[in-house]
């Protein structure tokens, strides 16, 4: 029975404060090359990302030393992302240098070169780009919308347009 006891909070201590769920703290914003890093390592995933970057990769709940991550990254680093990601397919990113990438695509974009421009010479795809100018944005700025081309503006200062009846 004591022993039952000496394992139970004591009723008397005020209950430790823990942090309290804000939602409009900032959230932080992990990227998937993050988490993998955060459960096999480093040298494994820059490894990974060699083998599989840019593929999408079944990571399976068990896997085996004959699977195709178990080959690349090792059984034990196989067995950490399956528990992290298991019976999941990843997008595995095509390089870990993700910050230097968004430095350059919003230097980039500001010099006005194109969103497919940008994608070529970076070697990333388009989505990606789009994704790294939209969280760049201040919360609450409007997008820009380009100015309106000159035929549409000449029509709209005409008014409508008359019919035959």
């Amino acid at each position: 029975m004591n022993a039952v006891l000496s394992r139970m909070p004591a009723l008397d201590r005020a209950p430790s404060s823990a942090p309290r769920f804000s939602p409009f703290a900032p959230a932080v914003r992990t990227t998937l090359y993050d988490q993998i890093v955060h459960s096999i390592g480093a040298d494994a995933a820059d490894k990974l990302i060699a083998d599989f970057g840019g593929r999408r990769l079944y990571i399976p709940i068990t896997p085996a030393p004959g699977d195709l991550i178990a080959r690349s990254i090792g059984l034990l680093a196989a067995l950490a992302m399956a528990r992290m990601f298991g019976s999941d397919r990843l997008l595995i990113p095509v390089t870990s240098d993700h910050a230097r990438r968004r430095v350059r695509i919003i230097a980039m974009r500001a010099d006005n070169v194109s969103i497919s421009r940008i994608a070529q010479q970076l070697r990333c795809t388009e989505r990606y780009v789009y994704k790294v100018l939209a969280l760049n944005r201040a919360p609450g700025t409007p997008a820009e919308f380009p100015p309106t081309s000159a035929p549409l503006d000449e029509r709209l200062k005409r008014g409508p347009i008359n019919q035959r009846t």
